[in-house]
């Protein structure tokens, strides 16, 4: 592949890029109404890894690893990427008795291991991640 030596620099300035953030129905058994979920940005995802690492000592070379918190990324990406319903929502939490945490009160939700894990994927889906790129915490979260 060979690179134009000519291109116009303008065609990459932010204010000339049409960046929009996916949503999707994602039909749930039990609701009337679609849960929507959207797509999550790459500085949010950044974002979110870094809030589930952290930094340890290794017990035996005494050198400091990173460690990430899987079930804690994909509570973070769910929080993120589910719009409807509104997860913080205080009438919603307290109907599902899960006071301040969000990503149990979707667990409760949606109680069939199957369905959660397809909301996972659809998440993945149009945040532009190949099925398999995530799969481990999609499966983490079905268990």
């Amino acid at each position: 592949m060979t690179v134009s030596k000519e291109y116009n620099v303008s065609d990459f300035l932010a204010e000339n890029v049409k960046q929009e953030r996916t949503t999707k129905e994602v039909k749930i058994t039990g609701y009337k109404k679609p849960f929507v979920i959207q797509s999550v940005t790459s500085e949010e995802f950044d974002q979110m890894q870094k809030q589930a690492t952290r930094k340890l000592i290794n017990k035996k070379t005494y050198q400091e690893i990173e460690k990430t918190d899987n079930n804690k990324f994909v509570d973070l990406l769910i929080e993120k990427s589910v719009v409807v319903p509104d997860l913080h929502d205080e009438k919603l939490q307290k109907s599902w008795g899960c006071l301040a945490e969000p990503a149990k009160l979707l667990r409760k939700m949606i109680p069939k291991a199957g369905e959660y894990g397809d909301l996972l994927e659809d998440i993945q889906k149009i945040s532009g991640f190949e099925i398999d790129k995530l799969s481990d915490f999609v499966e983490r979260a079905k268990n």
